[in-house]
């Protein structure tokens, strides 16, 4: 079996969320401390697995100095002992692969909840900017629709237009 470098399932740093709670929407921040509870419960589930992990090598190794003796009771054992060492070895490996992919997506989740949370806060002066432009053009309108009706009145009245 290849050796596996444990140092590579480590534990994920833990966001500092006092700056992006206060950005998002109050259903969001809900959705933000959950992740951030998930995160959590991912690291502590690593550190879990590295223990199991480290139990079961040391279970194999002791298997492996048992096939070495004379009794065939004892060998067959030991050859029980090291295959079921092994398979627990490969699920923990797998499922901290899994963990790790679980916490890599809540990274990205997290990085993309972030960016959307800005792209509001760009949208919202965007739409600002286009409501004052939007009222300005409607007020421009409005000036010339008054004075047009002004100078028809006072053409009507005979009197001259206001000078422009």
């Amino acid at each position: 079996m290849n050796p596996v470098d444990l140092s590579l399932f480590g534990f994920w740093p833990t966001p500092a969320l006092h700056g992006a709670v206060e950005g998002l929407e109050i259903k969001s921040a809900d959705l933000a401390r959950l992740n951030a509870h998930f995160a959590a419960l991912l690291n502590d589930l690593t550190q879990e697995m590295r223990a199991q992990f480290e139990q079961f090598r040391l279970l194999r190794e002791g298997a492996e100095a048992l096939m070495r003796g004379d009794d065939d009771a004892a060998v067959k054992l030991a050859r029980a002992d090291l295959k079921a060492a092994s398979d627990a070895m490969s699920v923990i490996v797998r499922t901290l692969e899994k963990v790790d992919a679980l916490q890599r997506q809540l990274m990205r989740d997290r990085e993309a909840e972030e960016e959307r949370a800005e792209g509001d806060h760009e949208t919202l002066e965007r739409a600002q900017s286009r409501l004052l432009a939007l009222v300005d053009q409607q007020a421009d309108a409005k000036a010339q629709m008054l004075l047009a009706e002004w100078t028809r009145a006072a053409q009507t009245a005979g009197c001259d237009p206001p000078p422009s």
